[in-house]
């Protein structure tokens, strides 16, 4: 069963749930959902836990969020978690992976299991590799893949985004952009910290479907960077220096966005690349509107967070819940960079 929420009268569409990350804007929030948003660098550590006023023992539940990595990206999830404190009287810790090992998840899970949780919710950096551990952990409390599924698992609920609908709005948005550009002929680069996660498989079988057969063009092997940004940059360096028809950069993951911007900047290079990114960390957002990056692709992981949360909650209570809550994804690009950033900033706070 997909939830979806009906449009408004918007040009914006709004999103659905599941915890992952199609052209939703995020105006489209929830009644309410607005309340709490800030935006501050992940900490060294690999977990951290609620500070909310609600993490009392008035607290209904005790909730895990956990994470695939570290990126700033996860800070305005983390917003929405404080606001499911608050709406739904529970506590939610929420575990960071430093360096996005599978080992830092499944250790944080076997804690979770012996702890006094009520339910998880994460984002599996390897679902087949880890679906022995999540069906122990679904035999235990509810369970909620969010941003990135595992589909074969035995957990109750996706939230996130629409990841292969992601990537086609990834490869129109470079069609166009390369039409613009005139560029007919040339490399294709996709860049991505692992291949095993679902939303990068997704992600990359919708630019298939829209790049994979685009005449002229060779799609290069991906260049895997393992979330460490200074391979990241420097795979775009490589990349850079050694196909000088490279035509077109596509970043997958939200941290791709600045580093694909850095090296192209300081990039000798007289015909720059077309740019296509992910997410809204704010050197991407900046990229956009000086022209360097084309468009990006935005999710909405203020949603991952409350949205997982209110499905744990749900299950708990014994309430029947959708096997799929789709956030939505916004293809932002200059024309509507200020709207966006706007409410972002809103978020932020």
């Amino acid at each position: 069963m997909r939830l979806s929420i009906p449009p408004r009268t918007s040009r914006f569409a709004p999103a659905v749930f599941c915890v992952s990350r199609a052209s939703v804007l995020w105006v489209s929030l929830l009644p309410g959902l607005l309340a709490g948003a800030g935006c501050k660098k992940s900490d060294s550590g690999a977990s951290s836990s609620s500070s909310s006023a609600s993490g009392d023992k008035a607290a209904s539940y005790r909730f895990a969020f956990v994470t695939n990595n570290s990126s700033d990206f996860w800070n305005i999830a983390e917003k929405g978690l404080r606001k499911a404190e608050k709406d739904f009287g529970v506590r939610v810790d929420m575990f960071r992976p430093l360096k996005g090992e599978i080992s830092d998840q499944q250790r944080f899970l076997e804690d979770i299991m012996v702890q006094n949780f009520d339910g998880v919710a994460i984002s599996p950096i390897n679902p087949d590799a880890m679906t022995s551990t999540f069906d122990r952990v679904a035999a235990k409390m509810p369970l909620v893949c969010h941003d990135s599924d595992a589909p074969k698992s035995k957990r109750n609920v996706y939230v996130g985004t629409n990841n292969i609908e992601a990537g086609r709005s990834a490869g129109a948005a470079a069609i166009a952009a390369l039409k613009a550009a005139n560029i007919t002929k040339g490399k294709i680069a996709l860049f991505v910290g692992r291949m095993d996660m679902q939303n990068a498989i997704e992600r990359k079988q919708g630019l298939d479907e829209t790049l994979g057969k685009l005449p002229g063009f060779e799609v290069l092997p991906v260049f895997l960077d393992k979330t460490d940004r200074a391979l990241a940059k420097k795979n775009v360096e490589d990349a850079l220096a050694r196909y000088p028809d490279l035509a077109l950069i596509i970043g997958i993951w939200s941290y791709n966005g600045p580093c694909i911007a850095g090296a192209v900047r300081a990039s000798s290079r007289k015909d720059k690349p077309v740019i296509i990114a992910f997410d809204e960390e704010e050197e991407t957002l900046k990229s956009v509107q000086d022209g360097l990056i084309s468009a990006t692709i935005v999710q909405r992981p203020f949603q991952f967070g409350y949205q997982s949360i209110k499905a744990l909650k749900d299950l708990k209570d014994g309430k029947q819940v959708p096997t799929v809550v789709d956030t939505g994804i916004l293809t932002v690009k200059k024309d509507n960079l200020e709207q966006f950033w706007n409410e972002l900033r809103e978020l932020k706070k």
